[in-house]
């Protein structure tokens, strides 16, 4: 995939793509929720976060394809303006406060989407059980105190960004979700990013919005690929 293809996913809105505007997502029924990962799992293996990720038409209601290219090259370093903003722009760089110990990705289209339309992404991101639960909840409280942000990358690139927090439904072991625009962005749309994790490993779904309101990955999807990576897990 073009590198300025990447980058507009990675950063979220460097292309047209986008939203603006709040949603609440379903809430979910506890009763019939996704089944925790075991405690203490060892970060996944690019093979085995490969596996999980999905193939064409495994998503219903999505097209997707894996990239063999990285979404991250070596210069992507981002920094922030605000330290309180930082778990929400490490999202976006080469080197974030928690490590990534593997990293795959692929394109996601919904299958209404216009054949032009840019695609989103779902990224899979392996780390330890500590720094995987820890940067969930860095998210979390940046989205109390973090509305906009000034992101600079050692790539060149400098924009600012607002950011939502938005309601979901929950899926996996742990979920949040939250609006990403580029205050250049035309028609002042952005971007919904849900991160959910498995045990040790995120799941980034960044969705290019083209309704209303903005809407999060449907969780059915969400807890298809925590039950993939859950399976992963326990595959050598």
């Amino acid at each position: 995939m073009h590198r300025g293809i990447r980058r507009a996913l990675t950063v979220a809105v460097l292309s047209a793509t986008s939203i603006a505007t709040t949603a609440c997502g379903p809430t979910a029924d506890s009763a019939s929720g996704p089944k925790p990962s075991p405690p203490n799992e060892q970060p996944l293996t690019e093979e085995q976060l490969t596996k999980a990720l999905p193939d064409v038409s495994e998503l219903a209601g999505f097209t997707t394809m894996p990239q063999s290219l990285p979404l991250l090259e070596a210069e992507d370093v981002v920094t922030t303006d605000k330290l309180a903003c930082r778990p929400i722009a490490d999202m976006m760089s080469v080197r974030p406060k928690h490590q990534r110990r593997a990293m795959v990705w692929a394109t996601v289209k919904p299958d209404s989407a216009p054949p032009e339309a840019t695609p989103g992404s779902l990224t899979l991101t392996s780390h330890t059980l500590k720094d995987a639960e820890a940067w969930m909840a860095e998210i979390k409280n940046a989205l109390v105190s973090c509305s906009q942000f000034k992101a600079t990358s050692q790539a060149g690139w400098i924009h600012r960004f607002n950011v939502r927090p938005l309601s979901t439904a929950k899926a996996g072991d742990d979920t949040v979700t939250y609006l990403l625009t580029n205050i250049l962005a035309p028609n002042g749309k952005g971007n919904v990013m849900t991160v959910v994790r498995t045990g040790g490993t995120l799941a980034t779904y960044l969705m290019n919005e083209d309704a209303d309101l903005p809407v999060p990955v449907p969780a059915s999807i969400a807890n298809q690929q925590h039950k993939e990576l859950q399976a992963a897990a326990t595959q050598p």
